[in-house]
């Protein structure tokens, strides 16, 4: 029987093109002579043929299998193969140039599926100049947890609909304010908490989730939180009275504790079972994409129902009780992830209690604080929850610098540019959410009539342009570098409140707000897709979740943060005898996002440096 050929084709630059092996027998090749199919394994490297041992295994069965099971995947023992290239570089002219280290270039190999006939078998990974390009990657393959493309499908829907439902119960509650606030009798300075009792919660769960749902298998999570999150919607539709308001604010709270479990969870699902590359790109962008889809049709479903405002938390009910069913039937069974063959997988021991309660109630009392900010006038009670808070915080960091597992890796803070792009993000995406969006619909309802469905339609470019977005993100990501996509959508949220700023109660939608609401979609969409990209492939197999509950925790902070420091600016330069901001107060709101956007663009312009998206293994 003839030995199989072996050609490599390795790169030695800074991003490694990777190895092309083409397996096949002689006899039935049609380029090859019988003397030829009878030759050892060989590797070419930059036009070279070496020749290896015939000790080099060509598929030797491997503990940990780079490409999954063997009915579908080639099996190559590392270890050998490193060994026989390590044999052949001491022994080989190279014409000048050097072998590269043959373990680095394992390093960055990324599997692809075979695709396999009888008597030819071809394997690509990484991206090789015969297949692919950093401008024109090779996509990987459906991943091996999943049955099929369809089942892929599928399963990216159920974890973006994380995402979807954070954003749509937003929209519930933005579009009716007005309504609500009426509903249940309370002032205007208490309706802050229609957003913030939510966000609380989601930044109280969101921390402990991201790294519970690394240590734990992630689909009872999720299933259980689709449920909570059904009745709580359900117990929300008979509260909606003046005397049971605070009824209704625990009920939101429960809700945001189930969508802080629901977007850490998928984060780390998703981020597990995608390794990086073209094809995870794809996959982030698409959740990116579920946001501003989400809140529109939150907007839509709260505007339509505003007249019936049970009915807003009743259909949102049933609607997540068929997302639990969905999970249920889609998710695979998935245990805490390994970071490296030799390496023991994560338990629940490892769990960090200690930092997750000081991060969640440092988390907790200082949304409290801020959130009562204005309307208790800011007097000792909540500066002091605000300073409790952040001593917590800094507790937080000296037991993190201590435990054997951290919620989140320390390795991360030491990534060129990661702390200037976080700082970034909480100015760009709170300009965005808490500075102009949510005054942005008291300007229309209160100055120019509109009613909350005409509302619904003024949001749609949100939709719109939120899914060309992420479209957007994914086919660039590989050509551009990240730090100037993210640029780019601090430019974007500065662009809501540049076109909003010059607009008076009597300029028409289409002059001014609809094309401010299309440029500013852009912020989130790219700034998300792009930041969770790089800080889910920054990190290893087992924090995924950590990773991305990070992320969110800094959007529910912002959001709220920026939305209390907001309302302060607007009651301070113009309040109404009702105790509602002035039109000259939201624009002062307005310049201050304008301010804080365009702070973010300038440091993710100056300080951060993320190359452009490769395909690689999660950093070890």
């Amino acid at each position: 029987m003839s030995i199989p050929r072996i050609s490599t084709s390795i790169s030695s630059m800074a991003h490694p093109a990777g190895i092309w092996i083409e397996l096949g027998e002689g006899p039935n090749r049609g380029d090859q002579t019988d003397g030829e199919s009878s030759r050892s394994p060989s590797i070419g490297a930059h036009g070279m043929s070496l020749e290896l041992p015939s000790a080099l295994p060509s598929a030797v069965p491997s503990s940990v299998p780079l490409v999954g099971p063997a009915d579908d995947y080639l099996s190559i023992d590392r270890q050998a193969f490193v060994q026989a290239l390590s044999e052949t570089q001491d022994n080989t002219e190279t014409n000048g140039e050097t072998l590269p280290d043959p373990m680095l270039e394992l390093g960055h190999m990324r599997s692809r599926r075979l695709g396999s006939t009888t008597s030819h078998h071809s394997l690509h990974i990484g991206l090789p100049n015969e297949a692919g390009s950093p401008t024109a990657p090779i996509s990987q393959g459906v991943p091996p947890e999943l049955a099929n493309f369809v089942a892929e499908i599928i399963f990216i829907l159920v974890c973006t609909a994380g995402q979807v439902i954070f954003s749509l119960t937003l929209g519930h509650v933005i579009v009716t304010q007005t309504a609500l606030r009426d509903a249940l009798g309370i002032p205007a300075t208490q309706a802050p908490w229609l957003i913030g009792s939510s966000l609380l919660a989601s930044g109280l769960s969101v921390i402990i989730a991201g790294s519970f749902a690394d240590l734990a298998p992630p689909k009872p999570l999720i299933v259980g939180a689709f449920v909570w999150e059904a009745v709580w919607n359900a117990v929300a539709v008979g509260v909606i009275k003046p005397e049971l308001k605070i009824v209704f604010f625990v009920a939101r709270a429960m809700q945001g504790l189930a969508v802080g479990v629901l977007v850490s969870a998928s984060m780390s699902i998703l981020g597990r079972i995608y390794q990086p590359g073209i094809r995870k790109t794809r996959v982030f962008s698409l959740m990116a994409a579920g946001a501003p889809l989400g809140f529109w049709i939150g907007c839509v479903q709260g505007g339509a129902l505003s007249s019936h405002l049970p009915w807003i938390f009743g259909s949102t009910s049933i609607l997540l009780g068929l997302c639990a069913l969905a999970a249920q039937f889609t998710i695979p069974p998935l245990s805490p992830a390994k970071d490296s063959a030799d390496a023991d997988a994560p338990t629940l021991r490892q769990f960090d209690w200690l930092g997750a309660g000081l991060s969640s109630g440092g988390s907790g009392l200082i949304l409290s604080g801020l959130t009562q900010g204005s309307s208790a006038h800011w007097n000792p009670y909540t500066y002091s929850l605000i300073i409790l808070g952040f001593a917590c915080f800094a507790a937080f960091y000296f037991v993190e610098c201590r435990v054997a597992r951290p919620l989140i890796p320390n390795g991360l803070w030491k990534t060129p540019g990661f702390s200037a792009l976080l700082v970034a993000y909480f100015l760009g995406f709170g300009a965005y959410s808490g500075s102009w969006q949510f005054y942005a619909i008291q300007f229309w309802q209160r100055y120019q009539g509109a009613t909350p469905l005409t509302i619904s339609l003024y949001i749609l470019p949100n939709a719109i342009v939120g899914v060309f977005a992420a479209w957007l993100v994914s086919k660039t990501l590989h050509i551009f570098d990240t730090h100037w996509i993210l640029t780019a959508s601090m430019v974007c949220f500065a662009l809501g409140p540049a076109f909003f700023l010059p607009q008076t109660p009597t300029t028409p939608y289409w002059a001014l707000s609809m094309p401010g609401v299309a440029l500013a979609t852009f912020g989130p969409d790219l700034s998300f897709a792009a930041a969770a990209i790089f800080i889910t492939s920054s990190v290893p197999r087992s924090y995924q979740g950590s990773a991305g509950s990070l992320l969110v925790t800094v959007q529910n902070l912002t959001s709220a943060i920026m939305n209390s420091l907001s309302d302060s600016i607007g009651v301070k330069v113009d309040q109404l005898p009702t105790g509602e901001v002035g039109l000259d107060g939201i624009k002062a709101i307005w310049w201050f996002g304008l301010a804080s956007a365009l702070t973010g663009a300038l440091i993710t312009g100056t300080m951060v440096r993320i190359p452009k998206a490769e395909e690689k293994e999660h950093v070890y």
